[in-house]
């Protein structure tokens, strides 16, 4: 159950990893299209440092997700194992965040396109500007959430 939270940070950045797709059917695509690849790499980078943003607020982060998602209850059932063992979920997340925040999961990520790239790009930025964990963790999951209805 918990593999979700840890994919739902991962679906969050990756949100930041997309741009606009140019029109190619027109005379002024490749402006268009150079414009679309700029943006993207722009967003990857944005997602690259989000995701190890929240690698290094490990110890904030975690619990702020658990919490949340178990006030949604999403996936359905975390709110009942949150509440029978808090300490035990954000320990399991905490584990498969482990492997789910390497360099290498962070790349693979931050390369697929999300389409909600657009809307919460600015509110993804204003979060990765917040130095404190505790901060960037309670900007950064309701920004999450947004994706989880």
């Amino acid at each position: 159950m918990t593999r979700y939270l840890s994919f739902c940070l991962l679906a969050l950045a990756a949100s930041a990893c997309t741009g606009a797709e140019a029109n190619t059917s027109t005379p002024t695509a490749a402006p268009q299209k150079a414009q679309a690849s700029a943006t993207s790499a722009a967003d990857h980078d944005l997602c690259v440092a989000v995701m190890a943003h929240s690698r290094t607020c490990t110890e904030q982060y975690i619990p702020v997700l658990v919490d949340a998602r178990a006030q949604v209850d999403h996936p359905a059932g975390i709110k009942d194992a949150v509440a029978k063992d808090r300490t035990g979920v954000i320990a399991q997340a905490k584990q498969e965040w482990s492997t789910d925040s390497t360099d290498e999961s962070i790349e693979a990520m931050c390369q697929k396109p999300m389409p909600n790239a657009d809307a919460q790009r600015d509110a993804v930025t204003a979060c990765q500007a917040k130095t404190d964990c505790g901060e960037f963790s309670a900007c950064i999951v309701p920004v999450e959430a947004q994706s989880w209805h």
